[in-house]
């Protein structure tokens, strides 16, 4: 539907430690080792938001809120993913979610340029355009009417998000066997089993509130 930008910067997800900025010779656990893998992950991120910017205001509201919840929600809900929760590998799509959501949270419109504009840190604007310019006139048959087709890839997204969740914690216990002592080593299996179980549980109810748009 769009074309992706350059996968110059991706980040792993879920574990705190493990939200950093890599490079071709860093994969991060979690992170998608294969370039093809990484592009296409991005390419859905881009999708995504371009689909929920230019998507009736009720059906980005709805979307929004289905992923990370009303501010009265935040910030400890175990529903509902946190703002700023590695949901996108490329950094500045999470820049851009996160401008998305805070202007649903003010009841204010989203479009592209309100996006921009609303950005008072010229930097960061400026690091926005290229994304932005790609919403604004999308390359191929864009966005379905309607927003019909936000639920299904926000679905695909939080899915993307999942899964890297889970390599990354195995990646995780990986290094913990290797480098723990023994008498450490339930400690910290528990600590990673909690770890999974919140992500479920954040994971089956966003899918089953977007299943419902």
């Amino acid at each position: 539907m769009v074309r992706a930008p350059p996968s110059d910067a991706v980040r792993a997800v879920e574990e705190p430690s493990m939200d950093e900025h890599v490079g071709e010779t860093s994969i991060a656990p979690g992170t998608p080792s294969s370039p093809d893998d990484i592009d296409d992950a991005i390419r859905l991120e881009l999708e995504f938001l371009t689909s929920l910017i230019w998507a009736p205001d009720a059906m980005t509201t709805a979307t929004v809120t289905a992923i990370v919840g009303a501010p009265a929600d935040r910030p400890r809900s175990d529903d509902h993913l946190p703002v700023a929760s590695g949901l996108f590998l490329r950094p500045i799509h999470d820049t851009l979610f996160t401008a998305i959501t805070a202007r649903v949270d003010d009841g204010l419109p989203v479009t592209p340029t309100l996006l921009s504009e609303g950005i008072d840190d010229p930097r960061a604007r400026t690091a926005l355009r290229g994304v932005i310019l790609e919403i604004a006139a999308p390359s191929g048959p864009g966005p379905l009417p309607g927003g019909a087709d936000v639920p299904h890839l926000a679905a695909a997204l939080i899915d993307r998000w999942y899964r890297r969740g889970y390599a990354g914690l195995l990646a995780r216990m990986g290094l913990v066997a290797e480098e723990s002592a023994t008498a450490d080593l339930a400690e910290h299996w528990a600590a990673m089993t909690a770890h999974q179980q919140r992500a479920h549980r954040r994971w089956a109810a966003i899918r089953t509130r977007l299943a419902d748009l």
